[in-house]
């Protein structure tokens, strides 16, 4: 079920509700009506984080398909919604100002020819960063612990290899590395502390160092696999979420085919269901209470 239909049906629950409370209540009910200006309030910043994601889409689409014109005039829109006050009540500063350069090095790169590949990277940061604030449970941005986890065994393996340019070769499986950590970048922003990334970048950094050393006869070959590891440490903790109490453990608990990304995904599907059935109850509650009302006022029940 997408979060545009669940707000839909929660406000549409809520006026039903209130609706059949007004033959039974006489007076004006202040927490209700709070209640539904609250609800009138988060159905509307939905409505445009959903709007914002969809532009975003679109846009990844249309840089996939080069697609100039089409990308501008969606760039353009992202550009103007994402400076709404209450969109930018999400995510974090951090991550909002990551998200405006990425936009601005879309909209200089776009007009250049021979940039196409620049602009669609962009493209990606923005699709990203825009489902994190829209889907902040479940993320996109989480199945990189997947993609991330495959580039480190890239470099491992091309270290281990008995060609003669291993070292180039795994410096080619580490700059592959670069462009995914790149692509998620301004998504991560939006719900992680700008250290955890920070961190990944700096190992990443590290062991191309280690690898150049290494080559030179300067330090050991051990040592690639020492900063691997601490490269791997780094990008796992970038996935875990800090304010969820006992993430960690969650890890270790993992299957090892099973990321936390993947985890939450089945979590989001069982608590939907939970959802549509807390729905359906409070739908037929509010029915049996006009049923009730109208029972109670002596008014005839009228059957169809």
């Amino acid at each position: 079920m997408k979060a545009s239909s669940m707000a839909a049906l929660a406000c549409f629950v809520v006026m039903l509700v209130l609706t059949a409370g007004c033959g039974l209540a006489t007076k004006p009910d202040t927490a209700a009506l709070n209640t539904v200006a609250g609800a009138a309030a988060q159905a509307s910043n939905t409505a445009d984080l959903e709007r914002l994601s969809g532009w975003s889409d679109a846009l990844y689409a249309a840089a996939n398909n080069s697609n100039r014109q089409e990308a501008y005039l969606l760039l353009q829109r992202i550009e103007g919604l994402a400076q709404a006050k209450n969109v930018r009540g999400t995510g974090t500063p951090a991550g909002w100002h990551a998200f405006d350069l990425s936009v601005q090095a879309a909209k200089k790169a776009m007009p250049v020819k021979g940039t196409a590949a620049l602009w669609y990277t962009e493209a990606a940061r923005l699709k990203l960063a825009s489902d994190a604030v829209f889907r902040p449970e479940s993320p996109l941005w989480l199945q990189y612990e997947e993609v991330l986890r495959d580039d480190a065994q890239r470099i491992l393996v091309s270290w281990q290899s008995l060609i003669e340019d291993r070292g180039m070769a795994a410096e080619a499986a580490i700059g592959v590395y670069g462009e995914h950590l790149e692509r998620l970048e301004v998504a991560a922003l939006m719900q992680r502390d700008a250290g955890a990334i920070e961190a990944v970048r700096d190992r990443l950094d590290y062991i191309k160092e280690v690898v150049r050393a290494a080559e030179s006869g300067q330090s050991q070959s051990k040592a690639v696999i020492t900063a691997l590891d601490s490269l791997n440490a780094s990008a796992s903790a970038l996935f875990r979420d800090p304010s969820l109490e006992g993430e960690a453990a969650l890890t270790e608990a993992l299957p090892p085919d099973m990321t936390i990304g993947m985890q939450r995904k089945s979590a989001m599907q069982v608590a939907e269901l939970f959802i549509a059935a807390f729905v359906m109850g409070v739908l037929g509650y509010a029915g049996w209470r006009k049923y009730r009302g109208s029972q109670d006022a002596g008014i005839p029940f009228k059957r169809k």
